[in-house]
């Protein structure tokens, strides 16, 4: 009984005490309200041999409670393979015990004492990986318009390489030539449609897909055999004049020629010669000769020149039986042709004497010619006739043309 006169006796107190110090109903105030931390900014990875860095920037908004830790979340596709914790202070992380050759994506988020805040947006896939070594013994062999590479292997670093890059690049083609870069998978490339003659450098790089090594390089100038010379002949009397030009050397220097002496398909006589010209001598006059030239270089002997005709021969004799006859008033010629041509025709003759202080020339493809009216300076007036050929004019004759009674 006495207990509930105590439990009324202090409802009423409080209530009479509420209603003398005028009470409010209003709940008494709050302070701010704390909540999990914004997710980490500028969220970067960028990989290493085995290993990936990653860095961040701390929210934007702690949640009013002061980070704890941050917590790096690992994903190998999408499974996370690893959480690595970070100290508040912490910006970056380093993730070790990668697996070289696989992407990786990576994701942070910042915890106050109410918790794991959002996490960030992963990152882009990075690939952790080691830089293969440089290639050794890088060897170039020059050919025909290719050039054949070899090169032992490089060190791939346990990380299995993809192949070589190969960039070829001429060393006269200036700075605004691009290169040519082919991709192989042995350590030997043959590298062709090259020019002959033109100096190549060669550079072969290990890449395993992620990264390249270190280059190599070596220069090489493609080449091969010369080119056919082009061969000319000057016939003379008992010789022969050869000259040649070699215009396309294969690549290399020239370093001598041959000459070759034919008569009809009977080889008479060889002559090597690091010369452009030949004098064939001791030939015979008004006989066929063929000759050919051939050039070598470091490649061997080239191609065989066209075969080319000459005949050493002389100028004709002098025209036979030459007369001059003035009885009808004129100065009438007649004669008979050269004993000996020497294997090349008369095509005309010519009959030359001194007017005025000049002398004064007739051409004429017969065997007669009559002069037309000339002044007469002496009697007897004397005149040559020569016999002409294409290897040029012969000996002359000498004649004495009387005229009237004045003759011996």
């Amino acid at each position: 009984m006495n207990g509930r006169i105590r439990f009324l006796a202090a409802v009423l107190l409080g209530l009479f005490g509420g209603m003398g110090c005028g009470g409010s109903d209003d709940p008494p105030p709050q302070g701010p309200q704390v909540t999990v931390p914004q997710a980490p900014t500028q969220v970067a990875a960028v990989a290493g041999d085995s290993q990936v860095t990653v860095t961040w920037a701390a929210p934007a908004n702690d949640g009013g409670s002061a980070i704890l830790e941050y917590a790096v979340h690992v994903f190998s596709g999408e499974t996370e393979v690893r959480v690595v914790t970070l100290p508040a202070s912490a910006t970056q992380a380093l993730i070790p015990d990668l697996t070289n050759g696989t992407a990786y994506t990576f994701s942070v988020l910042a915890v106050n004492d109410r918790g794991r805040g959002a996490a960030s947006t992963r990152t882009a896939l990075v690939t952790p990986h080691v830089t293969p070594g440089a290639v050794s013994n890088l060897v170039a062999v020059p050919g025909n318009q290719e050039v054949v590479l070899t090169w032992e292997a490089a060190d791939s670093k346990g990380m299995a390489l993809t192949g070589y890059v190969i960039t070829v690049q001429a060393e006269d083609a200036g700075a605004e030539a691009e290169p040519v870069t082919v991709t192989v998978t042995e350590t030997q490339a043959t590298l062709v449609s090259l020019s002959n003659g033109t100096a190549y450098t060669f550079t072969v790089v290990a890449d395993n897909g992620h990264a390249k090594g270190a280059g190599i390089s070596v220069s090489a100038t493609p080449f091969t055999t010369p080119g056919a010379p082009t061969l000319t002949a000057n016939p003379y009397t008992e010789r022969v004049f050869l000259r040649w030009t070699a215009e396309d050397t294969g690549g290399r220097p020239i370093t001598g020629y041959l000459v070759t002496v034919y008569l009809n398909d009977e080889v008479l006589r060889t002559v090597e010669t690091t010369e452009l010209t030949l004098n064939v001598t001791g030939l015979l006059n008004a006989t066929t000769y063929h000759f050919t030239v051939v050039a070598q270089n470091e490649a061997g002997w080239g191609a065989v020149s066209e075969r080319i005709v000459s005949m050493p021969s002389r100028r004709p004799s002098a025209p036979r039986n030459a007369t001059c006859d003035t009885s009808d008033g004129n100065i009438t010629f007649a004669w008979t042709p050269p004993e000996f041509d020497y294997g090349h025709p008369v095509v005309d003759y010519r009959i030359e004497t001194l007017l005025g202080g000049n002398y004064t020339a007739w051409f004429t493809t017969e065997l007669r010619y009559v002069l037309p009216e000339i002044p007469r300076e002496g009697n007897p007036m004397r005149f040559y006739l020569v016999a002409r050929s294409a290897f040029g004019a012969g000996d002359s004759v000498e004649l004495y043309c009387y005229f009237d009674s004045l003759r011996p």
